[in-house]
């Protein structure tokens, strides 16, 4: 069992750094993400949606320049491995592409994506979902 993913899981940091990174991900970029795409279901007041939209913005921005950080000292979000955590920053990234500062401004964040987008998996997936990958290239 140690050879497979389950093994690598269940000793060393990379079981807790994974858990960690697919947590922040998941629970904190991709709901902040949520809330800057759709601010008029989290108000009655649709005079604030605007306002929304910036605070969203410059909370987004933090979190990918926190990201850009990690990456500046490691290959990958969760360790020396890619793991699905990379995967999903990916996509979270190509949501995110549209921001004043969009995730290719962060020099390690976007060779990291860049790096991604040369992986068959990648590649594959955006080709299915008819997302261009010329940014990447």
């Amino acid at each position: 069992m140690s050879g497979s993913v389950w093994g690598r899981l269940s000793n060393g940091s990379f079981y807790h750094d994974f858990f960690q990174w697919m947590m922040y991900l998941t629970n904190t970029v991709q709901a902040e993400l949520m809330i800057y795409f759709y601010p008029d279901k989290h108000t009655t007041n649709k005079l604030v949606v605007d306002d929304i939209i910036q605070v969203q913005e410059e909370r987004i921005t933090e979190m990918l320049a926190l990201l850009d950080n990690e990456l500046s000292q490691r290959a990958f979000i969760s360790g020396d491995n890619i793991s699905v955590c990379d995967h999903f920053l990916f996509m979270l990234c190509i949501w995110a592409d549209e921001l004043k500062k969009p995730p290719l401004a962060f020099k390690h964040l976007a060779q990291h994506l860049k790096n991604l987008a040369k992986r068959e998996a990648i590649i594959k997936v955006c080709e299915r979902e008819n997302l261009s990958l010329a940014d990447y290239q």
